[in-house]
């Protein structure tokens, strides 16, 4: 009787075990796999393997007591409509399906997504990465065990709240994947009054120069960036040309930059050297997830993330690594299997007494409840630590920092309590162990002066006005002088007085550059332009009126006297400067310049301080025409006497005829105007002080130079007492005049200039002729300076006497038809 009761007891056992394993019922789930042609199917292909060894894993525990999850899948081959159509196969064929996994790829994830929700069905994503499904109004059946990008954005929140960082800029491409989570960023900035500086959009990196230049301009130091590696080159080759990296800077990025990009790039590939890239890339930070775990929790499973690592590339070495290879993202998938059972199995509380095995497509109610069991999921899965919220999984962040090749994990941000937990000094991490400053601080000031340049100047004017007042000196004290009084001395001062206005508007000059004037700021402009226009008027009009009487008396038609005074000679002048009042008027009336501000940044080294210059410039809108206008006016005034010094270039008159040194000034001034007026207009208005210099030594410079080729020879030329020397082979046709018999004729008159001492004979016959012409002549010498005209109709030499102190009779003058200077 003894032997029977334990055969029975192991017989009811044995029935008891048997009948529980029976009575698990099964729950079919559905898969929407992706296998292509491509390089990526392979790894596709394994999902299908990997589920069926997860399900039966599950089958070995405790989760679900009394269900089995059987596992079947369809083929879309990445087709979004091969994938719509694999969903509507699935729900058509029998057993009912309780959830969808999958499918893997993105756009047909999106039409799937959409679907399920319609036959309540719960949809487990474990690599799609479209930030589309997000949205709970779309997807409401979804539940995610891979991260996508947009999920890094409570860590760099985070981030920036550990250092302090108040403003923020965003850097990122026009792809879909990097515009949404940026935008989630931008309203979590502004949910925790965080200031966005600027963002920035990169749609054609050829175009990237635009971009990262905008950033500076508004001062961004702390970047948040998202783009590829395929990108990263280009965006980090502007960043090195714009000096946007070191110490002030902080690159915040994401995992999307694989780990080794910059390793695999070749010199000549980009477009700066690969040095120049690595320079500007070093100790940028990137965030990101893992897919795989790297401590020693034992997971869900029973094993650990290196045990699991391990028994999976087991798994995938039984199969053809042609047609199946394990992906670096298996655990993501090998995780959702495990994070629907415990949902399901946490439902049931919620389903009122409902079975699971009940599921239909129109049962609400159970699905309502394993959404409810599906939020309550966590657990610690080979990936990490595994829960929802929104469908959204939440789980831990990593920051690392990147030395060329090297990323290092220095942090991992914990969302459960929006915490970062550092594994090194935070502060280390930067150049120094200074943490960078969100912004930079502005000081404004008024540019710094060049005392340097101001004494440069003033010593310049300074030594330009002693020449032209020894100038003007030398013309009051020598007016008298034979020689310096055919040279017309008040035309002469004229001239110099045009030269000190030139040196007058260069004081204005420094004054305007040394800020000492404030006042005259709104009048100092067009001051300027007056002065020194009119006295660019004066010498240069003054000049060639000189050389304009020269003109007259050496190229007359007749062999007459011709009297031109200085009367005559400053009424051409004063016509000239009322031209200049005229158009000044005109200008000053319409569109004055005027002073306004502008300002200078300037960006110091291991220094977070800009310094704003201020500065003042002349300027309204029309002013290039006004400019031009008078630039055309002087220089056809220019030309005027360019002309008239070549018409009296063969007159070898030293005191009379200033046609070469005209020549002289007229050719440095048009040189020196040629080589810096452009320069004027290529000097950036940001560099005051190299322009004020460069604008006054030449002004000074050339006003100088001029004057000293016009008196320096007259210096000398006041004790020559060497004859007048006339060019013996010029010849000259002039405009006809009519003989005494009044019959016109065209005559040709030679004007025959030789030494006195070749007209001495011709000169002595005359003479005696005319005892009381040549009386006083032969007292005086060779101080007698003569020109001797050689009419064609006679063979006659007419000597004109250029003494003031004894001036020719003018009978004589008449009976010899001289013409008189």
């Amino acid at each position: 009787m003894r032997s029977v009761v334990p055969v029975f007891g192991c017989g009811l056992a044995m029935f008891l075990f048997l009948g529980r394993v029976k009575c698990k019922v099964p729950l079919h789930v559905g898969g929407i796999l992706g296998s292509t042609d491509d390089s990526w199917s392979k790894y596709a292909n394994f999902y299908n393997i990997l589920f069926q060894v997860a399900f039966e894993e599950i089958g070995r525990t405790d989760i679900l007591p009394n269900h089995e999850l059987v596992f079947e899948s369809k083929n879309s081959q990445a087709d979004p409509g091969l994938a719509a159509k694999c969903l509507f196969e699935l729900i058509n064929e029998k057993p009912v399906k309780i959830a969808i996994f999958g499918p893997p790829k993105s756009n047909p994830y999106e039409i799937v997504g959409q679907i399920t929700p319609k036959f309540y069905l719960t949809q487990m994503s474990f690599l799609a990465k479209t930030s589309n499904i997000m949205d709970r109004t779309l997807y409401p059946s979804t539940y995610m065990t891979n991260y996508i990008e947009d999920d890094l954005n409570p860590a760099r929140i985070a981030m920036i709240k550990n250092f302090k960082w108040n403003k923020v800029a965003t850097l990122f491409y026009n792809e879909a994947i990097f515009v949404s989570q940026m935008n989630e960023f931008h309203k979590l900035l502004d949910e925790n009054n965080i200031t966005l500086v600027t963002s920035g959009i990169i749609t054609d990196v050829q175009e990237v120069d635009v971009v990262i230049k905008r950033l500076k301009q508004y001062g961004a130091r702390i970047i948040i960036g998202a783009f590829r590696s395929t990108k990263a080159p280009d965006i980090f080759c502007e960043i090195y040309k714009q000096k946007m990296f070191g110490k002030k800077y902080v690159w915040i990025l994401t995992d999307s930059l694989y780990k080794g990009w910059i390793g695999k790039l070749e010199e000549g590939q980009e477009s700066c050297a690969v040095d120049n890239i690595k320079a500007s890339a070093y100790g940028h930070f990137t965030l990101g997830q893992k897919q795989l775990r790297t401590d020693n929790v034992v997971t869900i499973s029973g094993r650990t993330a290196d045990e699991y690592e391990a028994w999976m590339k087991n798994i995938s070495a039984q199969y053809n690594s042609s047609t199946m290879l394990l992906s670096k993202y298996s655990p993501w998938a090998y995780d959702a299997a495990w994070a629907l059972a415990v949902g399901l199995n946490r439902s049931i509380k919620h389903m009122g007494g409902g079975e699971l095995e009940n599921f239909s497509y129109n049962r609400s109610d159970i699905y309502d409840a394993i959404q409810k069991g599906m939020e309550e999921v966590f657990f610690q899965g080979v990936s990490g630590p595994v829960s929802f919220k929104d469908g959204r999984r939440i789980g831990p962040a990593f920051i690392k920092i990147n030395h060329g090749d090297e990323r290092v994990d220095v942090a991992m941000y914990e969302p459960l309590n929006d915490s970062i937990n550092w594994w090194t000094d935070s502060n280390s991490l930067f150049s120094g162990g200074v943490v960078p400053r969100d912004s930079f601080q502005y000081l404004t000031r008024r540019f710094q002066q060049s005392n340097a340049g101001i004494s440069l100047v003033a010593l310049l004017i300074t030594l330009g006005v002693a020449i032209a007042l020894g100038f003007l000196g030398f013309n009051i004290h020598y007016r008298n002088n034979r020689n310096i009084k055919m040279s017309s001395p008040r035309i002469n001062n004229t001239i110099i007085v045009g030269g000190l206005l030139i040196y007058v508007a260069v004081v204005f000059m420094c004054i305007d550059y040394a800020g000492s004037m404030p006042r005259m700021n709104n009048h100092i402009c067009m001051l300027n332009v007056w002065i020194i226009s009119v006295g660019f008027t004066l010498g240069f009009g003054a000049l060639f009126s000189k050389t304009f009487r020269v003109h007259i008396l050496f190229t007359q038609g007749t062999v007459k006297k011709q009297t031109i005074s200085d009367a005559h000679l400053f009424g051409i002048l004063g016509a000239l400067v009322l031209l200049d009042f005229l158009f000044l008027t005109f200008w000053t009336f319409f569109h004055p310049l005027r002073m306004i501000q502008k300002n200078v940044t300037v960006e110091q080294e291991n220094s977070d301080t800009i310094l704003i210059e201020t500065f003042h410039v002349c300027y309204n809108e029309f002013q290039s025409y006004w400019l031009s206008a008078q630039y055309i006016s002087k220089g056809a005034l220019l030309a005027l006497g360019t002309f008239l010094a070549w018409e009296t270039r063969h007159i070898k008159v030293p005191s009379l005829n200033d046609s070469k040194y005209i020549g002289f000034c007229v050719y440095n001034i048009v040189i020196v105007c040629a080589l810096c007026v452009p320069v004027t207009f290529v000097l950036p208005p940001e560099k005051p002080t190299a322009k004020f210099i460069f604008t006054s030594v030449v002004c000074v410079f050339t006003t100088t130079l001029v004057l000293c080729i016009l008196f320096v020879p007259k210096v000398k030329l006041r004790k020559s007492t060497d004859a007048i020397r006339f060019n013996p082979n010029l010849q000259k046709t002039i405009n006809p005049y009519k003989t005494k018999a009044g019959i016109g004729y065209e005559h040709t008159k030679t004007t025959n200039v030789s030494t006195v001492e070749d007209a001495r004979s011709g000169f002595n016959n005359h003479c005696s002729e005319k005892s009381s012409f040549c009386d006083p002549i032969n007292r005086n010498g060779s101080d007698v300076k003569l020109i001797t005209v050689e009419p064609e109709k006679n063979n006659g030499t007419c000597i004109v006497l250029q003494n003031e102190d004894l001036p020719p009779k003018e009978s004589d003058q008449k009976e010899m038809n001289c013409t008189s200077v």
